[in-house]
């Protein structure tokens, strides 16, 4: 239980999944997953078999429980009797690839908005995520069950100082594209074919003032309606799919 908070995860470099699609996605990957616990519950269901040969094959410690003990364990309404402990992946390969689509996200606290963001970004095909101080972390229980198993397809840089991981981007050629209410440049009339890095901050008063300054150009969202923003998940996924449009018509293959 303690590894749903921050700095317990932290100490140990490890984290908390829930759930069946969770638990799959992470035993399929390339994370470590040191541990998985299962309700009685759930070992008499047929829905898992496939998963606990799996699990099985790959020689991972599985520990099962009680059904009344593992709702104590758990952190959802209506557990599925299944959790894995993974532990947390530090390589960042590969991050700058060429002509690549990368996303900053500026303080983005809400652990809701951040799943849904990491789900779209992953769909969206981009090649990882920077995230600055003061967003809510990625390996958060509630941030990894709303990923639906993205969480494991994406790598993550967590930085202490933003501005300075934009600057090193620019130096080997990347444009900086941030979203500003103020923009004069509309999202869609820009190119993002080439290596992009799309920075989207915190709804109450989005990106910094010191990552605007740096940045390529500004965009904005047109908005016909007396709504003053739109909800930053909604933002990113409206933004990140006028670039997979583009993207498809430079290179129709890259579309399964």
């Amino acid at each position: 239980k303690s590894l749903k908070n921050t700095s317990s995860r932290q100490k140990v470099h490890s984290f908390l999944v829930e759930g069946f699609k969770n638990v799959t996605e992470a035993v399929n990957s390339d994370y470590s997953v040191e541990f998985i616990v299962v309700s009685d519950k759930f070992l008499k269901a047929h829905q898992g078999n496939k998963l606990l040969r799996l699990i099985a094959e790959k020689s991972i410690k599985l520990y099962a429980v009680s059904h009344d003990f593992y709702t104590k364990l758990s952190d959802t309404v209506s557990p599925q009797g299944i959790m894995a402990v993974v532990k947390e992946k530090k390589s960042f390969n590969d991050f700058f690839i060429e002509n690549g689509l990368t996303l900053a996200l500026d303080r983005i606290g809400v652990p809701g908005n951040m799943g849904t963001i990491i789900r779209t970004a992953d769909a969206a095909g981009i090649n990882g995520l920077i995230l600055s101080k003061g967003c809510v972390d990625v390996f958060n229980p509630k941030v990894v069950r709303s990923t639906m198993g993205s969480v494991f397809h994406l790598p993550f840089l967590s930085v202490d100082d933003m501005v300075k991981a934009l600057n090193e981007f620019k130096k080997i050629g990347g444009t900086i594209v941030t979203t500003h209410l103020n923009a004069h440049t509309y999202y869609y009339d820009i190119d993002y074919t080439k290596s992009t890095i799309i920075v989207m901050g915190q709804e109450d008063d989005g990106v910094s003032e010191e990552i605007v300054d740096i940045s390529d150009v500004l965009v904005k969202i047109p908005m016909l309606g007396r709504a003053e923003s739109l909800n930053v998940a909604i933002a990113c996924g409206i933004i990140l799919y006028e670039a997979v449009k583009q993207r498809i018509k430079t290179s129709p293959d890259a579309c399964k």
